[in-house]
Formats: C-alpha cells, structure tokens, sequence
C-alpha cells in the first residue's frame, strides 16, 4: 500500500532533522509584542531599530499576533521606533545591548491617531485591504459590506479574483488556484469545493490572503497561486466571545445565527464556535443552441434550498516556550434541496416554430458533511531554529438523490411521450496529510526542509433507475462505480539569503511524486476501466528582491506549478444533467503545468504593481461534444498552452484622514490554443477587472464603505466568450456601548447591472448564445454582540495554525 510505504519513508528522515537540531548558534536578540488602542495585535506595523545617532541598524514587520523579533544585534546602545499609518509613531526608552543577551521588551501600545474634521472624528481602524510585495490580505472583519455573505461570494469581492458562472475561481486571469483554509490546503475542488466555501458564514471569517507566487515551501498544486482564507480566532485573555445574527433579501432570503466562546489562560487557549444557516439560491438561463441542422430553444429556472451546521474547536497549549501543541476540528453538515425546471423547443433549422417541446424538471436532495482534524506539534530548540510537525485527517461524504421526469410534446402541446428516470449519486473522500518542516539560521542565511505525505481516496457510485409504469428499473448500463487513489510524497529545500540591508534572495526546490489510480466498475467494460499513473516532477522557485530602505521595494521571481485533475474529471462515466445533455470524465487528462514569471515594485506599501508573465501546458479546457441529432456532452480535454501576460496595480491611499481609498486594476491579454478533438480552438482576449473601495468615517462615528468594480468580456471553460458587466456595493458600520455591539448593513449590486452575464460560442459545429441570471441584488444587515472579558494577553503561544500563516508570509 503506497500510503504505508511513503509514511515509512517519511518518517525515517526525522534523523536527519534531529542532526540538524544539534548545529545551533546563539545570537543576540530583542522581541516585544505591539497592540493597538483596543488591545489587539497591531499586525505588519514597521519596527525599526536605531542606534544612538537615529541611524537605521535593523527592520522587521509585526506579525499576525503582534510579535516582532529583531536578531543577530551587535552589543550597544539602541532605541525601537514603531511606525503605523494608522496610529502616533512610537519610541521605547534607551535599550543597552550585551554580547549574546536576548532581551524581551513589555508589551508595546500604540496610541490612537487622531483628527477632527467638523463633526468627523476618525478612529484607527484595522485596514480593508493590506497590501505586501507578496501578497495581499483582504481583512473580511473590516468590511461593512461583508455582511451576509458566504465564503464563495467572499472570495468574488477580494481583490484580482473572479468567481465564474460554474462557480470556478479566478486569480489574476488564472484558473486553477489552491484554495486554503487556516494554512492548510483544503484538498477540495469543482462542486465539492464550492459546496464547502458556500457553507462558510462571513461572520466566521477574519481575512482572506492572496499569494500569486508561492515559494517551494507550499505544495506545488495551484497554477495561479494560494487563497488562504483565515477563520478568526480571539486571543484575548480571559472568557470572551460573540454572538452574530445576519439576514439578507434578494428575490429569496438568506439567514445565518451563531456564537463563539474563547477562553485562554495564557498557556492554555481554547476557542469554539457553532453556526447554522439557511440560504436560498435562485439560477436562471436562456440558450439557443444549433447543432447539425437542429436548434435547442431552451429556459431554465432553478432554485436552491440549503441548510447548514457548522461547528469548529481548537486549542492551543503551551508546555513551555520551546514545546507547544495546538490541535483543531471542523465539522460542515449542509443539506441542499435543488429545483430545476427546462422548457426546451426543439426546432428544425428549416423550420420556424419548434416541432417539438421538452419539458423537464431536475429535483435533487443533497445532504453532505465535511469533518477535519488537525493536530501540530511545534519546538523550537534555540532562537534560530524551529522544527514542526502536522497531522491532518478529513472526511467528506455527499449523498445525492435525484429525480428527472421529461415530457415531449408536439407543436399543439398535444403529448408524445414521456422519459422519467431517477439516480442516486453519493462521494465520499477520505483525506490524510502528514507534514514535517525545519528552519535553521546561521547568521544572513536561512536553510528550511520538509516532507509531507498527502493521500486521498475518493469513492464515487452512481446507480441509475428508469421509471416505467411508475415502478423504477436498475438500468446496468448507466451505472457505475468510481474509485481514485491518489498519493503525492514531497520534499523540499529552500535557502533565503540577506547579504545586506538592501537585497533579499531566496531560492528553492520542491520534488514531488506522485502515484495515483482510477478503476471504473460496471456492468459494461470499457478500455478506459483501469488507469494508474506514477510520475515525478521539480518545482524550482527563485527570487530576488532589492529595498533600499527608503520608499522603493523590487522584486522579481520565477516558479513552477501544477494542477492535477479532480475525480469528477477523471470519471469515464456518462451522468444526466438533463434529458439532452450529460457530463462524462475524461480518465486520460492530464496534470497541467504553468510557469510563472513576475516582476514586482513596491513604494511606500501603499503602491504596488506587478508585470506576470505565464505559459500553461496542457490547459484543462470544458466543452460540449455533439451526441446523436439533439444531445450534447460535457467533458475536460487538455488544450495544448494557454498564455497570460497580465499587469496589477494595487493603490491603498488615504487622501483625508476620513476617507480611504483602494483601488486594484489587473489586466489581462491571454491566447487560448488547441486542437480538441474535431473542435479547433484559438482564441486571444484581452480583460480586465477594476475594483475601487472608498472607505469613509462619517459623522457619528459611521463607516460608510462604497465599492464600485467593473469586469471586461472574458473568456469562460476556455472556449465560450462572455460579456463584460459593472456593479455598485455600499456598506455601513457603527459600534454601540463602548464596541460591545456592532450593527452593519449592506447592498450588493445595488443597481441590478452585475446579475446578468450574456455568453456565446462557436466551435466543433455547436453555435451558441445565452444569459445566466443569479441572485445578485441584495440588501442586508448583520448585528454582533460582544461580550466577557476583553483583556489582552501579554503572551501568546504559537499555534499550528499561527505558523502555517508565518510561513505564507514568509
């Protein structure tokens, strides 16, 4: 058994990390903790550290928690100067420095920046929008306008990313991102990925960071890059917590209720929270459709019922400050009820009026669960080295129940038959991942090494039932069942130098293997019932960057990523999305490769702008197939390269101390090249996508936050070009009785002009021409209540999940 075999190998090298354990160097240091007026960490504030003469000696940021470390100090006389845009810049009292001492400053408070325009009182706030030369960090908790929303559409409002009509996620015109969840990649994706962000509450969000270029210490899958969403996590002492209620009303509404309690006692946090939401959906489309001499008028309304549990725990203790433990679990249970009605006229390309009508309906009930555990263990032997070790277990099961009754009739509605069926479709995805990592400094370099085993069998068994006379009959020739088996061993090594002040290089290799199988099992064989597949691949990853300590950072890297299909790619069976089309997998597709080149300046962190460059080899490509006169197919096929070269300018401004503005514009030009097939297909597009967020503080203490975006045609499954569309969202916030409650509300798409998105295509002789109409438009509120004890911890123990987020900013 391959997952046996890999954990044997992987655990034998943990001799060769308690070697590397025994070469330490101790070095002079000095840490602290910086907060904000309201006791919470004052993350990515610049602490500098100066010499008696006010002469730059060395810099850091603070992190996630607050804490800043400043390392390898000559013996003298110093002061830390901390700056923040956002509060009064901050000197420590005189700090006398001795050979090898390692000093821990009391914990830092910065004070409030404060000004007064007529009625207008501004308050230091955490940003919207946190722009690095790395990433970029949408803070969910900061926006007014997050109110109501799910973990999908959350993701349509961050910066550089499109969620797409068939729920897919774009960054930066790239298909293909690796979507993480508090530092660990989800292992999700297509529907079942979609179905777990559309279960996430934003209430239960803390941010969203986007990483375009990773380096070789995260796995190589993700072609366009890594989405870690942070769930939030109270590091306040004592017993505290929250409860939150949010409602929204489009054409159906949306509600959501739910709770979190804390506790942490310094070495020993623990936090839970459990929600439960109802949501409807409501999807419409008109398509006309011409194929060999016929043409599909087609209309379809769909609505979509779902309920969801969501409970997470975690708890972080600290043995002392060389060990700590941390472990965390998660349990989705949703349940999804789908209604689905067609009205397709079927007409002769000579003809006129249809000859025939079809109409059909798709009634599904879907209950699902989604169950994590997570466990890290952290040392850290000296101030130079740190060694962790993670273990991630998770199950993810769907249960489908569909029904699909299709009757014909003729030009005077008069009927000819009818074709009723119905099919039972259930996954279930069992999911391991064991992950050791270790980090050594020797004096400006940085060594990191690792190995990780992650192993995923899916079970996928779909039994078909045709309805005749009311009694359902087993049909053994759509029935099937489909197991995949896939394990990726990994290693790395990564070395970050910083020979002086100014330049920064890093540079890394990450090896992976990977063995998977995928056995289909059926009454009727195929040559397609069986493939497994065994094959390495090198991911090189190098930087390098240039600050000359003034306002102006560059950077420009090079990396190698991967995509690998998805068991619903791979699948050769043939499943009903209605009467006339259906969706088939494809055993044969291959993994796709990307090679990304991207430049990057940086002025002041408020301006950044990036130049990507990118070539994808055997691009994952959805098209339709031509089946018999009337009936098409849905399936991946590898396109032969897709390029992108695409530029981003990211803009957080503050023109008045009242308002604040952030702007992003990423453009686009990308070719689409490959022969699928009997279909040619070459395509060039050029897109863009411009979002612009004003943040004001109004009279009364009122943040008011407006969000205009607007999106360029685009090109959709590779194949089907899609029109441009522009919408309007408005938010506002206040805090009552001294912050305990907060009270926001909220307009998406407030004009109606981002609801409807009109598409077309032309190729492999189907012509077609349609629009897809979502819920949208939507108003809503949220209100939260604050309560316990709201005194901040002076220290705070490293989690698992705290250094997962150390190492993305890394």
């Amino acid at each position: 058994m391959h997952f046996l075999r890999y954990t044997s190998i992987l655990f034998a090298i943990l001799p060769l990390f308690s070697f590397m354990l025994n070469a330490q160097q101790n070095q002079a240091q000095i840490s602290g903790f910086v907060y904000n007026p309201d006791n919470e960490p004052a993350l990515y504030s610049t602490v500098m550290l100066l010499n008696q003469d006010s002469v730059l000696v060395k810099g850091t940021l603070s992190t996630e928690d607050g804490s800043f470390l400043l390392e390898n100090v000559a013996p003298g006389n110093y002061f830390v100067q901390i700056r923040n845009i956002e509060f009064q810049t901050h000197i420590s009292a005189p700090i006398r420095m001795g050979s090898d001492e390692r000093i821990a400053l009391d914990p830092i408070f910065l004070s409030p920046a404060i000004s007064q325009l007529g009625e207008v009182v501004v308050t230091a706030d955490r940003s919207l929008i946190e722009i690095h030369p790395d990433k970029m960090v949408f803070n969910v908790s900061a926006s007014a306008n997050a109110a109501g929303n799910n973990g999908l559409e959350l993701l349509g409002k961050a910066p550089g990313v499109i969620v797409d009509m068939d729920n897919n996620i774009i960054l930066q015109g790239k298909s293909g991102v690796q979507i993480f969840i508090n530092g660990r990649p989800s292992r999700l994706s297509g529907t079942d990925l979609a179905n777990l962000l559309e279960g996430m509450r934003s209430d239960n969000i803390e941010s969203i960071e986007i990483i375009t270029n990773p380096s070789s210490r995260f796995d190589a899958e993700g072609t366009a890059g890594i989405i870690n969403i942070i769930m939030k996590r109270n590091t306040q002492r004592g017993l505290n917590g929250n409860v939150v209620s949010s409602y929204s009303q489009g054409n159906h509404g949306r509600g959501s209720l739910g709770t979190t309690l804390n506790y942490n006692s310094g070495k020993l946090a623990f936090n839970t929270s459990i929600s439960a939401t109802q949501s409807d959906f409501q999807t419409d489309f008109k398509e006309v459709s011409e194929r060999r001499g016929f043409i599909l008028d087609m209309e379809t309304n769909g609505l979509n019922n779902r309920k969801g549990l969501n409970i997470s725990s975690g708890m972080d203790y600290t043995f002392n400050p060389k060990h700590s433990l941390s472990i965390d679990g998660r349990i989705f249970v949703t349940s999804r009820d789908n209604l689905s009605q067609n009205n397709t006229g079927i007409i002769d390309a000579s003809n006129i009026l249809p000859q025939e009508f079809l109409l059909a309906q798709t009634l599904d009930d879907i209950p699902s669960e989604n169950y994590v555990l997570s466990t890290n263990y952290r040392f850290i032997p000296s101030s130079t080295s740190t060694l962790n070790a993670d273990v991630s277990v998770g199950r993810y099961s769907s249960r489908k129940a569909t029904r699909q009754p299709n009757s014909y009739f003729d030009q005077n509605m008069v009927g000819i038959r009818s074709v009723n069926s119905t099919y039972d479709a259930d996954t279930y995805i069992d999911l391991l991942s064991t992950m050791l990592d270790y980090e050594q400094k020797f004096s400006f370099l940085t060594f990191s090494t690792g190995a990780k085993l992650s192993y995923i069998t899916t079970d996928n068994n779909l039994r078909f039932f045709n309805i005749e006379n009311e009694v359902p009959v087993y049909d053994i020739s759509r029935s099937n069942d489909f197991t995949y088996e896939e394990s990726v061993l990994a290693f790395y090594f990564m070395m970050n130098a910083t020979p002086n002040k100014y330049l920064s290089l890093n540079a890394g290799v990450r090896m992976e293997n990977t063995t998977s199988l995928g056995v289909l099992d059926s009454e009727i064989p195929t040559q397609d019932d069986r493939v497994s597949r065994n094959y390495n691949d090198f991911f090189p990853n190098i930087g390098i960057s240039f600050n000359d300590q003034k306002n102006n950072v560059f950077s420009a890297s090079v990396g190698r990523r991967i995509t690998r299909p998805n068991y619903q790619d791979l699948n050769p069976f043939e499943s009903k999305m209605s009467e006339l089309q259906a969706r088939k997998g494809n055993p044969f597709l291959n993994p796709n490769y990307i090679t990304n080149y991207q430049l990057t300046y940086s002025f002041k962190r408020f301006l950044v702008i990036s130049n990507t460059y990118s070539i994808t080899r055997d691009f994952f490509a959805n098209i339709f197939i031509i089946e018999g006169d009337k009936g098409s197919i849905l399936s991946p096929r590898n396109m032969d390269k897709v390029t992108n070269n695409g530029l981003s300018v990211s803009m957080n401004y503050g023109p008045l101390p009242w308002w604040q503005l952030i702007s992003f514009l990423n453009y686009n030009y990308s070719t689409y090249n490959g022969s699928i097939d009997e279909a040619i297909i070459d395509l060039k597009a050029s897109t863009y996508n411009i979002r612009m967020q004003n943040i004001l503080t109004i009279p009364g203490g009122i943040g008011l936050e407006l969000t205009y975006y607007v999106n360029s045609p685009s090109v959709w499954r590779g194949s089907v070009e899609v029109d441009g569309f522009h919408g309007m969202n408005v938010g506002l916030r206040k805090n009552f009785l001294n912050r305990k409650l907060l009270v926001q509300i909220s307009g998406n798409d407030v004009f109606g002009t981002s609801s409807q998105y009109h598409y077309k295509s032309n190729y492999g002789g189907i012509v077609t021409d349609g629009i897809l109409s979502f819920d949208n438009q939507r108003y809503g509120f949220s209100i939260t209540w604050n309560f316990g004890t709201q005194q901040r911890a002076q220290q705070r123990s490293r989690s698992a999940i705290d250094e997962e987020l150390r190492r993305i900013a890394d």
